[in-house]
């Protein structure tokens, strides 16, 4: 499949990026030409996601279709056995399947704006009556940074929806740690009295918002 070709050139080359070059000439020169490949309208990354939306949109066509055919195929079946009866066959019903604008946040791992970017993306998506595939990749294109790494692996099936939904609010959805990192931040402010009072403010309204 072409998305399959495409995601596995793209790994392949970050893998040559990573381990193959030697010189850090060398490594930034093939750094801006993967830049110029992958980054924008025409990028790699750009195809891909349009590609997986195609086939999500197409999917959707073909199981409306599937449904009409079932349908003709029963009224058929009901005017074989029941000759004396008129039988009008029912008309084709057509869901008209609206997809969200990808207008949506994005989430790069920071653990203290995942709650922001939850409550945004559930209004917008996860709520919405759409397929499980089509969630999960709203979800996935909604990613970045250590976010996105930490569900790299999985691939883009309805049933995996729900597992890489748990896993990034086990991973950024404890509050605990929102305290831990806003705490250590307070450590790390080094100004005078004055300044100091506004940072603990800043952050304890921070804190109690998460």
């Amino acid at each position: 499949m072409c998305i399959q070709s495409l995601q596995e050139e793209n790994d392949r080359w970050i893998d040559y990026l990573q381990k193959a070059l030697t010189t850090s000439r060398k490594k930034e020169e093939e750094e801006e030409k993967y830049q110029e490949v992958t980054i924008g309208e025409q990028g790699i990354f750009n195809l891909i996601y349009e590609a997986k939306e195609a086939v999500i949109t197409l999917t959707i066509y073909q199981k409306e279709i599937d449904s009409e055919i079932q349908k003709l195929t029963q009224t058929l079946n009901q005017q074989h056995t029941l000759p004396t009866e008129v039988t009008k066959p029912t008309p084709p019903t057509y869901t008209n399947v609206n997809l969200p604008q990808l207008s949506l946040s994005v989430f790069n791992g920071d653990p203290r704006q995942w709650r922001e970017f939850w409550s945004s993306f559930n209004a917008a998506i996860h709520s919405q009556t759409v397929l499980e595939i089509q969630k999960l990749n709203y979800l996935i294109s909604c990613l970045k940074g250590s976010a996105l790494q930490a569900v790299r692996g999985f691939d883009i099936a309805p049933q995996n929806h729900e597992v890489v939904r748990k896993l990034l609010t086990e991973k950024y959805g404890d509050s605990s740690m929102t305290t831990k990192l806003l705490y250590n931040e307070l450590r790390s402010i080094k100004r005078n009295e004055k300044e100091w009072i506004e940072a603990v403010e800043k952050k304890w309204k921070e804190s109690s918002d998460n």
